[in-house]
Formats: structure tokens, C-alpha cells, sequence
């Protein structure tokens, strides 16, 4: 990996945390990559990024409203998708 592109659990941690905290978000994180059939979420690959984001959906539907979830998503995959934070 380049050094200017950052991991995926990395993006999508600091995305999650602004809107339920760090330790929610890596927590969230860890139990979702595993749904993905991720080894760990340090493992989670582009390719499991479309499993995840379906994944995540639903509680994050709940948790932060149904427009937040979609915005928050939608700059994951782009953020993943661009390799950067």
C-alpha cells in the first residue's frame, strides 16, 4: 500500500467515530468485518467494502437517522475507494 493511502478499518473507523465515538466505531467495526467473512478488520479489503456498507446500514439507520447513515457511507466508499482518510 502506498504511503499516502491509509487501511480501510482506518477510514472507516475515523468516519464512524465522528458520530458514535471511537471506541463504538472500532467495536461496530471489528463485529461488521467479521459478518463480512473478514478475517479481522485490519484484513477488510475494497472488495469486502460493499458487504460491509450493507451490513453497517441498518444499526447505523437506528443509531444516527436514516440521511446521516447514508451520507456517513456513501464518504466511506468514497474515501476507501480514493485510499485516503
Amino acid at each position: 500500500m502506498p504511503a499516502n493511502e491509509a487501511k480501510i478499518a482506518d477510514i472507516v473507523i475515523g468516519k464512524l467515530a465522528v458520530h458514535i465515538g471511537p471506541n463504538v466505531a472500532k467495536m461496530a467495526l471489528r463485529t461488521f468485518a467479521k459478518k463480512t467473512g473478514a478475517s479481522s478488520a485490519d484484513a477488510l479489503t475494497a472488495a469486502d467494502l460493499p458487504a460491509l456498507i450493507q451490513e453497517m446500514r441498518p444499526i447505523l439507520n437506528v443509531m444516527i437517522g436514516r440521511m446521516p447513515a447514508d451520507a456517513v457511507l456513501t464518504d466511506i466508499t468514497r474515501a476507501c475507494h480514493a485510499g485516503v482518510p
